[in-house]
């Protein structure tokens, strides 16, 4: 065991990283229209794009635990940052070849190394900050889910709009590379340097120790059910707003400005209530509100045709909602384990596995219809709602 310092990592940095995955997720779907004319497609099968790389990102998760404590954060973070940096240009080879197979494949290598960002903040802040303020990091982080994928969406619909589909992975490698620079001015935050993590004996033993932490799991599927409200919007806005709505790509992109304005007051009101109110007691607050807003999106939908104010701007009191959730449930989760490292590896497998299944199901059930959306929203809260539930048992009988 080689003892290694562990001084704080630069928070914008780390921020960048964050989002470095959802932004390569849902940068290009102003493109999918684009990409179904392309090849021919159906509406499903297009979305199978996002649903490819949720399942890289999901299964990345694992793998880099072992990884961040065998070899080091910053190495494992490399090697997931250039794995990614090379799936972005396979997606461009295949408009070259002209195979939409090649192009679901290469969605999923680029996932299978842009979950590093994601994987490796988190391990950084658990090694270096206690809850408290790890919660508040947490909750900061919530502003680079807001703006990043925001932002770029936004960079997506004005690339369609002005080049191709194609230029959309372009700028994904380009982002690629330019966060390998930026990551090799981050410290190494491991304490130690553990050989023997990577052998599989270990690797084994130390996730079936993870499963049996009801307290990680259970936060964990409740952080999932938040990050599928935002795939599923991701996934099936574009249909409504472009082929039912007749938005353009840019000004779809640009709309999607709209909704991270609800995480970016969430992140703040998060931080604001953090010690001011039992943990569990705001997660119900959030998840209520949350229920409550979605009616916002469907009674318009329901009683008349979508609108761009109807899709866009409920989102922004559902996502301000779902931000306190996020901060709170993920910190309280990771409290729980000892091995941060292994613990935020499980959380965002099922963190992300769960998205995986939400856009499945987005995708065959009733794909093309717009009212799908708030009613999957519903399904989704009422859920948490029952997740919520044993948490508080479990929490009780502790006590």
């Amino acid at each position: 065991m080689h003892e290694v310092k562990s001084p704080k990592p630069q928070f914008f940095i780390l921020l960048l990283l964050v989002s470095f995955g959802s932004v390569g997720a849902v940068l290009f779907t102003p493109a999918l229209p684009a990409i179904q004319q392309f090849f021919h497609i159906s509406i499903g099968k297009t979305q199978l794009t996002i649903t490819s790389y949720l399942v890289g990102y999901a299964l990345g998760q694992l793998a880099y635990g072992p990884m961040a404590n065998g070899l080091g954060r910053k190495k494992t973070l490399y090697l997931g940052l250039g794995l990614s940096v090379v799936g972005a240009l396979l997606c461009v080879a295949s408009a070259w070849i002209g195979s939409f197979a090649v192009l679901v494949l290469a969605r999923f290598i680029q996932a299978l190394g842009a979950t590093a960002g994601l994987k490796i903040s988190y391990t950084m802040v658990a090694d270096t900050y206690e809850q408290a303020e790890a919660t508040k990091m947490i909750s900061r982080f919530i502003l680079a889910f807001a703006i990043m994928p925001g932002i770029g969406i936004t960079i997506g619909g004005w690339l369609t709009q002005l080049l191709s589909w194609e230029a959309c992975f372009y700028f994904l490698a380009l982002f690629g590379i330019v966060m390998l620079g930026l990551a090799s001015r981050l410290p190494e935050t491991a304490k130690s340097i553990d050989r023997s993590a990577l052998k599989l004996p270990s690797i084994l033993e130390g996730y079936r120790l993870k499963l049996k932490n009801k307290q990680l799991i259970l936060s964990s599927f409740l952080v999932g059910c938040c990050t599928s409200i935002i795939y599923i919007f991701a996934s099936k806005s574009p249909f409504i707003g472009i082929n039912i709505i007749g938005l353009s790509p840019e000004v779809f992109g640009t709309y999607n400005l709209i909704p991270p304005i609800g995480m970016v007051l969430g992140s703040f009101l998060a931080s604001a209530l953090i010690g001011r109110f039992p943990v569990l007691n705001l997660i119900f607050g959030g998840i209520a509100c949350s229920l409550l807003a979605t009616l916002a999106m469907l009674i318009p939908f329901a009683i008349a045709a979508p609108s761009a104010a109807s899709l866009f701007f409920p989102m922004v009191l559902i996502y301000l909602a779902q931000s306190t959730v996020y901060a709170h449930i993920s910190s309280y989760g990771l409290a729980s384990a000892k091995n941060k490292s292994n613990a935020s590896a499980v959380l965002n497998f099922i963190n992300i596995s769960s998205a995986v299944v939400a856009v499945l199901l987005s995708e065959f059930v009733f794909p093309e219809s717009a009212i799908a959306l708030p009613l999957f929203f519903i399904f989704f809260f009422i859920l948490m709602l029952l997740l919520w539930r044993r948490l508080k048992l479990l929490s009780s009988h502790a006590s």
